[in-house]
């Protein structure tokens, strides 16, 4: 079974801190997943590192999440 990529929780924290200065509205969590992870196969492991990171960022009080309702888009914005 060949071993894919996965994008980590370190690698999510630093995709969102990148991006930092861009996220000064609300903006979608999904759109913060590097291209590399969009892919049918890769989006999976894309969402689950970026949705990490942001908890972890979220924690540290860096941005803010926000979901109106259940199944909704998470949004993110900066502190």
């Amino acid at each position: 079974i060949p071993k894919l990529p996965v994008l980590t929780t370190d690698e999510g924290i630093n995709q969102i801190k990148n991006n930092i200065d861009k996220i000064t509205e609300w903006k979608n969590l999904l759109e913060l997943i590097p291209k590399f992870y969009l892919n049918e196969k890769m989006r999976k492991t894309g969402i689950a590192g970026i949705f990490a990171a942001s908890l972890e960022l979220t924690k540290e009080g860096v941005i803010k999440i926000s979901q109106k309702k259940i199944f909704e888009n998470l949004m993110i914005k900066k502190t």
